[in-house]
């Protein structure tokens, strides 16, 4: 379902009349590049609050890995209680989770475990399984078996998995950019795989064409927003003529096909990052109406056809 972190979506890019030094920083984590840039402090500032930011990606990394065996994420996927406690801010994470898949309908899914690894993308063969097979795994998927119980308790059935990867990068763009704040920058900008936080009047987002490969879409002009943009072309394997995208519908097992991409805005990168995925499962019609219902959402979408679609308040953020 998720759009894999591996591809870095939206190309960054400073106005051209900025003076200030700017100090950018990479790093690889979560499967992808972590990028910095901050403006308006000193060298030596800069750099601790860019190795602190790196340390907390890291342990974000750590913490909501499916990959590594023994960590907080394999425990709770491998278990066989029927209740789990969890740390606070794994309950936190949840939490979001249950409010962006009410928010859509189900359309967000993070309990797509079982589907995700029959049709092998994180294992680098995907295929379409048969439809004997999706059905089966389908009826161990879906967010709708999972209770939350206040204060930190999880209630999963043993065979249903887990993973965050549709809205851990964005949590960890947020994370980075209170950090930022936390040592007093004004000015920066945080890449956690294609999903941004930009703080400061100078920065510019640019959104790749979905067809296009070195061409951009739009171009947008954000302070202290985050985006995420979905799309089609980031991971898909074709059979015969049909291309299929890593983008899954939990509701039916099969790769979502009415968006080419989607672009979210958000006062927050996990909700912006969450969001692009579940309205790209939705489609045009319904993606727009939910950003219309939704406070400070907004969104463009291109449709499987290429028409671009906009919530009323996306203009003001595009550069002209």
């Amino acid at each position: 379902m998720k759009k894999y972190i591996t591809y870095i979506l939206i190309l960054i890019f400073l106005i051209a009349c900025s003076k200030e030094k700017t100090f950018k920083r990479t790093t690889i984590a979560m499967g992808s590049t972590v990028e910095i840039q901050v403006r308006g402090v000193n060298e030596v500032t800069a750099n601790k609050a860019i190795n602190a930011s790196f340390k907390e990606v890291r342990r974000i990394d750590t913490l909501f890995s499916t990959y590594l065996i023994g960590n907080s994420m394999w425990k709770l996927n491998n278990t066989n209680a029927d209740e789990i406690i969890v740390d606070k801010e794994t309950f936190y994470v949840l939490k979001k989770c249950d409010e962006f898949w009410k928010e859509t309908n189900g359309a967000f899914d993070v309990a797509l475990g079982n589907l995700i690894e029959i049709i092998g993308f994180d294992k680098g063969t995907p295929r379409i399984p048969s439809p004997h097979q999706i059905k089966k795994a389908l009826e161990k998927t879906g967010w709708k078996h999972i209770q939350l119980k206040e204060p930190n308790i999880l209630v999963k059935p043993a065979n249903i998995k887990l993973s965050f990867n549709a809205c851990v990068p964005g949590y960890a763009a947020d994370r980075i950019a209170n950090i930022l704040s936390n040592y007093g920058i004004k000015e920066y900008l945080v890449n956690v795989g294609g999903e941004i936080y930009a703080k400061g009047k100078n920065w510019k987002i640019g959104i790749q064409h979905p067809r296009k490969e070195f061409e951009l879409l739009a171009t947008i002009k954000v302070d202290g927003k985050g985006v995420s943009t979905s799309g089609d072309y980031e991971q898909f394997f074709k059979k015969g003529k049909k291309t299929y995208t890593h983008i899954f519908n939990p509701l039916t097992g099969y790769p979502a096909n009415e968006c080419q991409s989607v672009t979210v805005i958000a006062n927050d990168v996990m909700t912006a990052d969450a969001l692009s995925t579940g309205i790209f499962v939705l489609g045009p019609k319904k993606g727009i109406e939910l950003a219309e219902k939704l406070k400070n959402i907004e969104v463009m979408i291109v449709d499987s056809s290429g028409n671009i679609y906009q919530s009323s308040n996306f203009g003001k953020y595009l550069v002209r």
